[in-house]
């Protein structure tokens, strides 16, 4: 068994943003450190360091070790690879050799890096069901024994429905005139997303032109809704969908979800696209989802994700979870249990959760239809 020394909070240390050579991460890792810190270090009594783009790791030697351009799509040529060259290893091996990993959504090529080093590692992401009071996290690891400390934390996918069910009712007083002209809503995504990598490129649309026509041939006209972080087309149009034959809808995620005409959500790896049925929507990926989300405790196999609603911000769970691993330190007891909101506050995203909930009776204490 390796000896642990130190603990590494990191994430897709590799990843630039769309257009230039820059980290796209940094600040996500940064956050997710923070946020855990306190944690992982009162639970181990290691040292807990945080790795990304610029600090601990200089990008450009292992994009020439994997003969890829310095840029989003040179990011992705290597994203899924199962192979990494000697130097990848090499430079693996001397920084985190020691260490015990503890990921914010970790890329592909890495974690089988790790795997093959024996480098164990903790990678947790947001959770694609993103409707409850607060977002959580999905959570996967290369070790049996943390694996079954993680599953003890594990909540089955099956009880989020009542959220679901709350969620689609306050839709129907947030947008009562929403209006879809066909029961199959398109959703678009980010042009640079880890779902989106498929043999080392980035999908769209235009990827699945066949399919679209298809739904175009069965259905006569498609709804689509853009990525508010990227109001194009998402390749729909050069995929050959007339403009005439796509009503644009740029109405709350939910409320889309909600409506009584939807029947199916189609996208490529879309979040959405895993919500659906619980809105008793069908589901169709055109790709495929970036998890591989566990059921119930009893069905749930190592290497799926685990959906971890509570606890990740406690000493205690921490404790659990390292303890397979090395020497931990004596629980206290201490809970430290989220108000709603926290994560998404905290990370300064909602995913459209904040208009049917936070923001909906804002607007309605300013219209003056309620009173203080």
């Amino acid at each position: 068994m390796r000896v642990v020394e130190h603990i590494i909070v990191t994430g897709d240390f590799l990843r630039p943003v769309d257009r230039q050579f820059r980290p796209s991460q940094n600040e996500n890792i940064r956050w997710f450190h923070r946020l855990l810190r306190g944690h992982l270090a009162r639970a181990s009594g290691l040292p807990v360091q945080c790795l990304h783009w610029g600090e601990g790791v200089k990008p450009e030697p292992f994009f020439e070790a994997f003969e890829a351009e310095p840029s989003a799509l040179g990011w992705a040529s290597f994203y899924t690879t199962d192979r990494a060259p000697a130097a990848v290893l090499d430079a693996l091996e001397a920084r985190f050799g020691r260490s015990l990993v503890v990921g914010f959504e970790l890329a592909e090529w890495c974690k089988q890096a790790f795997t093959c080093l024996g480098i164990p590692f903790v990678d947790l992401n947001i959770h694609p069901i993103r409707f409850l009071p607060d977002v959580f996290f999905a959570a996967q690891t290369n070790d049996p024994e943390i694996f079954a400390a993680l599953l003890q934390h594990h909540s089955d996918p099956d009880s989020f429905y009542g959220w679901a069910d709350l969620l689609a009712a306050t839709a129907i007083k947030f947008a009562p005139e929403l209006v879809l002209e066909s029961p199959v809503l398109l959703v678009g995504q980010t042009r640079v997303d880890r779902s989106l990598v498929r043999h080392g490129a980035l999908l769209d649309f235009t990827d699945f032109a066949v399919e679209v026509e298809k739904l175009l041939l069965r259905e006569g006209r498609l709804a689509f809704k853009p990525h508010p972080y990227n109001p194009g087309d998402f390749g729909l149009f050069t995929a050959g969908v007339p403009f005439r034959r796509v009503q644009m809808v740029k109405a709350n995620a939910y409320a889309l979800l909600a409506h009584e005409d939807l029947q199916e959500v189609v996208g490529v790896s879309s979040s959405l696209i895993a919500e659906a049925p619980y809105f008793g929507k069908r589901a169709t990926f055109l790709h495929q989802s970036p998890f591989d989300l566990a059921g119930s405790r009893q069905q749930a196999a190592q290497r799926q994700h685990l959906s971890l609603v509570e606890r990740v911000n406690d000493a205690d769970f921490w404790r659990d979870v390292l303890a397979p691993k090395i020497a931990v330190t004596a629980k206290d007891g201490w809970r430290f249990p989220l108000p709603p909101n926290s994560l998404r506050i905290s990370l300064r995203n909602f995913w459209g959760y904040n208009e049917l909930s936070t923001d909906f009776p804002v607007q309605l204490y300013q219209s003056g239809k309620i009173h203080p």
